[in-house]
């Protein structure tokens, strides 16, 4: 009993727990400090909503100008040309719906691409355990 109580006295409390349980790591839980304002009067940045692109409702510029094409901050929005001026391929562009599998002609590139995008859904859809509804069956076999 005499060794245990030597040992007691001459070292310090810390000194007994490191040496005992070794190298201590204590969590500490550092929170953020309160927001202190710049100057008096400053406004919060955070509490200012970003403002999206205004939309123009004027019939008369809507016809005369490209509406929402100007990328630069200062300036304006380019004026419509007549139909001359523009290439063929844009007035032939398809603007509508996406085309099923019944509208396409079976062993084309796009026939292909849509078979495998509407299997990749129905399978998404089977995993997630929802029932999958599209115009043409699902899981279709390559022909």
């Amino acid at each position: 009993m005499a060794a245990p109580m030597r040992f007691l006295t001459r070292r310090t409390c810390p000194q007994i727990c490191h040496r005992i349980l070794g190298c201590v790591n204590v969590q500490v839980a550092n929170y953020a400090k309160a927001k202190v304002p710049a100057f008096k009067g400053a406004k919060d940045l955070t509490s200012e909503k970003p403002k999206g692109p205004s939309i123009e409702t004027d019939p008369a510029v809507l016809t005369t100008q490209c509406c929402g094409a100007n990328i630069y901050k200062d300036g304006s929005d380019p004026p419509l040309r007549p139909d001359e001026e523009y290439p063929d391929w844009l007035w032939k562009l398809h603007l509508g719906p996406a085309a099923t599998l019944d509208d396409l002609e079976p062993g084309t590139k796009k026939y292909f691409k849509r078979l495998r995008k509407e299997n990749i859904w129905a399978d998404n859809a089977r995993r997630k355990g929802k029932k999958f509804s599209v115009q043409a069956p699902p899981a279709r076999k390559y022909e």
